[in-house]
């Protein structure tokens, strides 16, 4: 696992902000994911044009995509990748991919998956992730991103990513590749922040 923290870092009257702003001019759509052989956007691979079939037993979230024009969420979103770049991850970036805002309403989820696309399909693939709740920590129940570990608990002493960024306002940035999942939603609605960064494939 590669992840960079920022804890606590936009103030909680801030995220309700963007909550709002989100939640005033989103168009939300389903957003369970695709059945093998597709991307995760519902866009078929090169060599498999066939029509993608959503799978809710993987994902069940609905979400909604910021426009270039929201300036002040982007800059804010983009400022944390490309700090977390520079004095941790140093990828070769090119361009930032539409933020994306999830709401995952009750029995919302996103089972394991990576965020990175195969390197053998196209000469560039998606190198960092961000993400952050927007919705209050004590406002819903379940809904926590956790990163596989092994399949073992976490030990005393090491970083429980999940308890670090549940907390309203705290961003973490980590490395694309690396296997994540958001756990059931069991009361509330949980509202998140996605952003992805795109370079050239890894050598």
């Amino acid at each position: 696992m590669a992840f960079y923290i920022f804890p606590n870092a936009i103030p909680k009257a801030e995220c309700k902000k963007y909550l709002n702003y989100c939640l005033k001019n989103a168009d939300f759509e389903d957003a369970s994911t695709i059945e093998k052989g597709q991307t995760d956007v519902g866009v078929c691979i090169p060599n498999n044009p066939e029509k993608p079939v959503k799978n809710d037993n993987i994902r069940k979230t609905s979400i909604s995509f910021l426009r270039k024009e929201d300036t002040e969420i982007n800059q804010l979103v983009w400022g944390f990748i490309r700090h977390a770049n520079k004095v941790f991850f140093n990828y070769e970036l090119s361009y930032f991919q539409s933020i994306q805002f999830a709401k995952y309403n009750e029995g919302g989820h996103y089972n394991w998956h990576q965020d990175s696309t195969p390197q053998n399909i196209t000469s560039e693939t998606r190198k960092l992730s961000l993400t952050f709740s927007l919705a209050d920590h004590n406002s819903y129940e379940g809904g926590g991103l956790q990163f596989y570990n092994g399949e073992r608990p976490f030990k005393e002493g090491e970083r429980n990513v999940e308890e670090d960024i549940r907390t309203v306002g705290s961003v973490i940035v980590f490395d694309s590749r690396d296997w994540h999942r958001v756990t059931p939603v069991t009361k509330g609605v949980r509202y998140s922040i996605v952003c992805w960064t795109v370079g050239p494939n890894f050598v």
